[in-house]
């Protein structure tokens, strides 16, 4: 070992303190912090205000793509199917018989809708399959009713004393295509005592030998609605199709919608209120009407006059009378209401509902309509402000409309010939289609209109102007105090 190794230096000596001595040392008093000095408002730069003054980026509309698209005649073929729905005790009836038959239990359950043109056909129905024919009386249409191979097979060993076991998909041999008409007979005879009286009976008419000859007959009354099903057989399960040709729907739809069917309207809205109840629209109270062309509608300004064809009521005289009330555009039913003033305000009583789209009494002009025509047209008294603004064609004193009416006329401006038909209101009510089924005969609604306030004129229940009642020459109108819009 060296020497220098022998000992500690100073850098390794150590030292004992007792801790128990040591004081902790004083902290310094804590000063108080002045007070924090509001800041003065920061001042927007201009190029930032104007910023914040600008519109914001407009929105743009979002596109759903990959929706399907429907066109109205497929919108149209699926309303009909609504009527021809047999009721739940016919499904329930042919449920059970089916039950019976086979000794097992049998359900069906709606998997979907759809329209086909003539080309998809092909694409819907594939071989092997079983496919019946069903006709609908006299009428040329065929439905096609399939059943799916695996769901005919073991149907067909079930009623022949088999335990309903799934065999190979091979074509149905003749006694079993037999035996599978026989359970489309049964079911469609199950169904006949819940259809309609007025509807049409479905009959089994054959047995398709292909599919070729389903989709020739089906092709021949293209579009076709196709309605498919779940069935469930014991334990099996497999679809069941029914296509239907628009014809063939259009003669089994009644042509009046019978009572049994309105009930079940009135049950299907009823189940459906929870989400109909935010839903609103306007109940308007019409008393009369006034029917023009759309060039005079479009020529329409503030004091013109707009002659009555007729009205039911006098609100400017506060006399009693009638009213029909209509909820949107009025096409499916109105109801008929007598109004009256009670508490200075006008109320309507509920006498009848009237289904179908109904319209006022349409008259001929009468010499009393060409008297108050002319005496419009040759009134002298006007003012000078009303001198100043005319209250005629748009396309006179135009300059920018060179030539002749002759040369300037086209077939468009036919289209300025077409009446419209203006309904003159007494009040309107905000709905909700909760309120809109619970009307009755009897009840009175308050329409919330004094006698003598203006009257609105509205097109397809959309409202064009605000008026007063007046009467030239012994003839009744509205005279224009303020245009919509």
């Amino acid at each position: 070992m060296s020497p220098d190794m022998d000992g500690p230096d100073d850098s390794e000596r150590t030292m004992l303190v007792d801790t128990r001595r040591l004081q902790r040392p004083a902290r310094p008093e804590r000063q108080e912090r002045p007070e924090r000095q509001e800041r003065p408002e920061r001042q927007e730069r201009p190029e930032r205000q104007e910023r914040a003054e600008r519109p914001g980026k407009p929105w743009k509309p979002f596109t759903f793509s990959r929706l399907e698209k429907v066109s109205l005649n497929e919108s149209r073929l699926t309303g009909r199917l609504q009527w021809l729905t047999p009721k739940a005790e016919a499904v329930e009836a042919l449920c059970a018989r089916l039950k019976a038959l086979f000794d097992a239990p049998v359900g069906f359950t709606l998997e979907g809708l759809q329209v086909a043109g003539a080309g998809q056909l092909r694409r819907q129905l594939t071989e092997p399959t079983f496919l019946s024919f069903l006709v609908a009386g006299p009428h040329r249409s065929r439905a096609v009713l399939e059943v799916e191979l695996a769901l005919a097979h073991a149907a067909v060993d079930t009623l022949l004393g088999g335990a309903g076991e799934m065999v190979g998909l091979r074509p149905l041999t003749d006694i079993e295509e037999g035996v599978m008409s026989f359970v489309v007979l049964e079911a469609l005879r199950a169904l006949s005592p819940g259809m309609e009286p007025e509807q049409g009976r479905l009959r089994m008419e054959g047995v398709s030998r292909g599919v070729d000859e389903a989709v020739a007959r089906l092709a021949e009354d293209a579009p076709v609605l196709v309605l498919q099903l779940q069935a469930t057989l014991g334990s099996q399960t497999g679809m069941v199709r029914l296509f239907l040709p628009s014809g063939l729907l259009e003669s089994l739809e009644p042509a009046q919608v019978s009572t049994q069917r309105r009930a079940a309207l009135r049950l299907d809205i009823a189940s459906h209120m929870g989400r109909l109840s935010s839903a609103r629209a306007w109940l308007r109270a019409e008393i009369g009407y006034a029917e023009i062309s759309q060039g005079d509608l479009a020529s329409l300004r503030v004091k013109d006059v707009v002659l009555v064809d007729s009205l039911s009521a006098r609100p400017d005289r506060g006399e009693e009378g009638t009213a029909r009330l209509r909820v949107g555009l009025g096409r499916v039913g109105c109801l008929n209401a007598e109004v009256f003033v009670e508490d200075g305000h006008y109320q309507a009583r509920i006498t009848e509902l009237l289904l179908g789209e109904q319209s006022f009494l349409r008259g001929t002009p009468s010499d009393s309509d060409e008297a108050a025509v002319e005496a419009l047209a040759e009134r002298g008294e006007v003012s000078e402000e009303e001198e100043e603004e005319e209250f005629t064609n748009p396309e006179l004193h135009n300059p920018l409309a060179g030539g002749t009416l002759e040369d300037r006329m086209d077939a468009g401006d036919l289209l300025g010939d077409i009446p419209l038909q203006i309904s003159v209101e007494l009040a309107r009510l905000p709905v909700t289609a909760e309120q809109v089924v619970a009307l009755k005969v009897g009840q009175i609604l308050e329409l919330g209109k004094s006698p003598g306030e203006p009257v609105d004129l509205s097109v397809n229940g959309k409202v064009i102007a605000r008026g007063e009642l007046v009467e030239v020459e012994g003839h009744l109108g509205v005279r224009v105090l303020s245009l919509a819009g």
